[in-house]
């Protein structure tokens, strides 16, 4: 397979430039984003842990939510304007520090971390492994890892059906990298054992292909959006196939982990 992501290199000013911004928001679809937070969750109600931290947080609109599972919950994010919104958003509830992981390393050490679409952002496929390296080597032993990104295949798979019925070719971010996954498999074995993948392959489907076929203005679109989440939530028609950029790996950390 041609690695995809060897050769694409984004800038990163330009990345922090967009994430400073007031106006901006992390996912403007708020179903996704709900089924997103969900499937976080469920895996929070069963593993077990006393500290997390969620690389990347954000607003942490999200991250408020893992104190209900979670005792010590930090949300790290490295932009001053996110940071800010996580402050009034969370009202202390959440320990909130800022933090570049391309640049520092974490200095505590926590039984789960997360991402959350937060790798993505890193400007290249090497800056990715240096910080899942970093999160691996900041967790406890046995610790997890909840990755929930964004992979190319997903997009090259949901465009291609879109293709083929004639519907428009949906654009990765400006400001993204997204995922190959045969290389990011091969990278993670190293370091993790894979508990889970799961994928958002029947809401994209719903939401981004069928929905769109049907004669209907915006207003009922968003209705049948928000079916579509219900559909989701309750069946699986894709299994482990990628239809849609995001997916969430659960893993499990091994013992060394030298890739």
């Amino acid at each position: 397979m041609v690695d995809r992501n060897s050769r694409r290199e984004k800038d990163l000013d330009l990345i922090k430039e967009h994430w400073e911004k007031e106006e901006t928001v992390s996912l403007k679809d708020r179903n996704l984003k709900e089924l997103e937070r969900l499937a976080i969750v469920k895996w929070l109600e069963k593993l077990e842990g006393k500290a997390l931290a969620d690389i990347g947080c954000g607003d942490a609109s999200d991250t408020l939510y893992y104190c209900d599972y979670i005792e010590d919950v930090w949300g790290f994010d490295y932009s001053k304007s996110m940071l800010r919104k996580a402050k009034e958003i969370t009202k202390g509830k959440v320990k909130l520090a800022r933090f570049d992981i391309i640049k520092e390393d974490l200095e505590n050490k926590f039984d789960i971390i997360t991402t959350k679409r937060c790798l993505i952002n890193l400007g290249n496929f090497n800056n990715q492994k240096n910080s899942i390296q970093k999160i691996h080597d900041s967790l406890n032993p046995g610790g997890y890892y909840i990755m929930l990104e964004c992979s190319m295949d997903g997009l090259l798979n949901l465009n291609t059906m879109r293709q083929q019925l004639n519907l428009e070719h949906i654009s990765e971010p400006f400001h993204d990298v997204y995922f190959d996954m045969n290389n990011l498999t091969q990278f993670l074995k190293n370091l993790f054992h894979v508990e889970s993948l799961e994928t958002f392959s029947t809401y994209y489907f719903l939401t981004r292909i069928y929905n769109h076929l049907l004669d209907i203005d915006e207003k009922k679109l968003h209705e049948y959006d928000s079916i579509a989440k219900k559909m989701h939530q309750n069946l699986s028609v894709f299994g482990s196939h990628i239809l849609g950029p995001q997916f969430l790996y659960v893993l499990r950390k091994k013992s060394g982990g030298a890739p």
